[in-house]
């Protein structure tokens, strides 16, 4: 026996090398072509950018528009290209940094229009879309015409294309208003067949994260919680776009939320045809394939203001000075970005890792320049011992002489809003999903599954404490007492929050119970003290700091100029790779998801288990 599992041991230990030279191989390889492109573009003369007279921006977005853009893990990235694991690498483009070059094109007296090129846009939150809307409608307000193009609309894209005095639509095209839905996999009848036993702690009626490991479908409060505030922005949606495109006379409220009998009756009469359907409801203005559209445009603008140039956003974006610019003031305002779930000790920059992000905030602490700091927080929540980790240096910042502003993203919910209770000032978007005051623990054990395939586990302890595991099964007594520990943690979080918000336990308790609101309710609520957007909570921190002549500062990560360039040499790099060979199956995007749902509850960790997190804090 011991020689049979030295032969499976060695096997593997032998095929495993292989593998890895085989993957280093193909990796040195790709570096070798990536170091070539560099040594080629190194030796290519750049010129500078003109932008010529009578010229249109070109908005071409092709990615995902984000808070703030994440640095590259170079060998990680290069992998998942090569191992077809990862979709083609999508750029990123900053909510600011898109406002700003939209605000400067609008005073630029050589940037007569905008095109809004939606095709490759691939996700943006809804608070994105409306801050960058509104930068649209104020270069509308200066009386120059904005047009949109897509091969066809999905519901984000469509949400900007709103915006545009004219929507183009190809005539094999069509536009994708699906409306909301929050659905997630359960996986109880899996883990009883697997004899896998989860074992489930938690306080909040509406804390919903345990359901799919103890529950075949989602539960009736569930559900009722869910439709609220899926119907709050699904009715948001529908009235943007009325108001929006209220010029054309053939858009309705049904034209955009039609029911199946109404949808099918329509189609009918086009006779399938999705395009025209669109523009028989009003949906879009105009069906034309890409190049017929750019030609159009001269005719559908005002003859003062016709095109004979374009210009991409990359290019015009050179040519503007960066978003913050400094004059030496002693009076500053930073602004410091969390994004993604909340863990304990260090990140590579894809969570809110205590370590990480209060470093950040005791940087701000110690410079007397800095008179307040707006959190722009984007995060669902997860640990809760990390999550009051930062709560403290928040009220470490303040007891240093700071005015601290929390400006919410999309979502800053559970662990997210344990820390923003302790800001001076909440600022959330309309849409914002925040709440989720509740608390859990889960961890399963598989002493059944073993027993099964003939496994048993025997010993002695000295102490009760000494036989838990995952192989051994959990006695009611120590259940008992991972159960005292969630209720303390849930009395904690109501404790913060009243303390935060200056409110009773008692009133907290009534809107928590890990209940999600957007961020109209929470302003009802008392979560919130007003709803805007990050340049509100700039202005609320100025006020609250009393100080009206100040410089903006970006505080984020040390990042060495050598990683700066290689990721920016390696984003552009990558992308003269043949597309091929990096794109993603539908079968793997399915798995992916899959793994994403199942991978929860090994990517969270907190050392005492217990978890701040909305897994419904997210619309599809």
């Amino acid at each position: 026996m011991a020689f049979l599992f030295r032969f499976i041991k060695q096997f593997f230990i032998k095929s495993f090398k292989f593998f890895n030279f085989i993957r280093l191989l193909i990796l040195n390889a790709v570096f070798f072509i990536i170091v070539l492109v560099i040594f080629v573009s190194f030796n290519t003369q750049e010129e500078k950018v003109q932008v010529a007279d009578n010229s249109y921006l070109r908005l071409n977005l092709n990615g995902d528009i984000v808070e703030q853009k994440q640095a590259i893990n170079i060998s990680q990235e290069i992998s998942k290209q090569l191992t077809g694991l990862e979709q083609e690498v999508p750029q990123e483009y900053e909510t600011q940094e898109l406002i700003k070059t939209i605000n400067y094109a609008q005073q630029d007296s050589k940037i007569t229009g905008l095109i809004l090129e939606l095709t490759g846009l691939q996700s943006a939150s809804l608070d994105q879309l409306a801050d960058v809307g509104n930068a649209i409608n104020q270069f509308k307000s200066s009386g120059k015409p904005v047009f949109a193009y897509a091969d066809n609309y999905t519901q984000t894209q469509y949400y900007l294309a709103a915006y545009a005095d004219h929507v183009t639509l190809p005539p094999n095209g069509f536009v994708l208003l699906q409306g909301y839905a929050v659905n997630r996999l359960y996986f109880k009848e899996l883990l009883n067949k697997l004899l896998i036993t989860p074992h489930i702690f938690k306080v909040g009626t509406y804390k919903s994260f345990v359901e799919p490991f103890t529950e075949t479908k989602m539960s009736q409060y569930s559900k009722e919680a869910n439709k609220h505030w899926l119907d709050q922005l699904w009715q948001g949606y529908i009235k943007h776009v009325l108001v929006q495109r209220k010029a054309n006379k053939n858009l309705t409220a049904q034209s955009v939320n039609p029911d199946l009998i109404l949808l099918k009756k329509q189609l009918q009469a086009v006779s399938g045809d999705t395009s025209q359907y669109a523009l028989s409801v009003g949906l879009v203005d105009e069906l034309a394939f890409y190049d017929k559209f750019m030609i159009n445009l001269t005719a559908h603008s005002n003859e003062n203001v016709s095109p004979s140039n374009t210009i991409d956003f990359h290019a015009y974006s050179t040519t503007l000075p960066p978003l913050y610019q400094t004059t030496g003031s002693n009076n500053q305002i930073a602004v410091i970005h969390g994004s993604g779930e909340i863990s304990a000790g260090y990140s590579d920059g894809i969570a809110i890792a205590d370590k990480n992000f209060n470093a950040l905030l005791k940087q701000a602490a110690k410079d007397n320049r800095i008179k307040a700091v707006v959190i722009r927080l984007d995060t669902p929540g997860g640990s809760a011992f990390a999550s009051e980790n930062i709560r403290q240096q928040v009220l470490a910042l303040k007891a240093s002489g700071k005015k601290v502003v929390v400006s919410m993203g999309s979502v800053t919910a559970s662990g997210g809003y344990w820390i923003a209770s302790a800001a001076d000032k909440i600022i959330a978007a309309p849409t914002t999903l925040t709440g989720s005051i509740g608390i859990f623990g889960m961890f399963a054990t598989i002493d059944r599954t073993l027993e099964k395939i003939g496994i048993h586990q025997d010993g002695v302890a000295t102490n009760p404490l000494s036989n838990f595991g995952v192989t051994q099964p959990l006695s009611p007594e120590l259940s008992e007492l991972f159960q005292i520990g969630i209720e303390n943690g849930y009395a904690q979080f109501l404790k913060v929050v009243s303390e935060g918000r200056n409110m009773s336990e008692s009133e907290v308790d009534k809107v928590a119970q890990g209940r999600v609101w957007t961020g109209v309710d929470a302003l009802q609520n008392g979560l919130v003290d007003e709803l805007g957007n990050l340049q509100s909570a700039i202005k609320a921190a100025a006020q609250l700091a009393s100080i009206d002549d100040f410089d903006i500062v970006l505080i984020e990560p040390n990042v060495s100029s050598k990683q700066i360039f290689l990721n920016k040499i390696f984003s552009q790099s990558l992308s003269l790779l043949p597309s091929g060979i990096i794109k993603q199956p539908t079968l793997l995007s399915i798995l992916s998801e899959l793994e994403h749902q199942a991978s929860l509850v090994t990517r969270l960790n907190d050392p005492q288990n217990r978890f701040v997190y909305c897994t419904q804090c997210q619309i599809r």
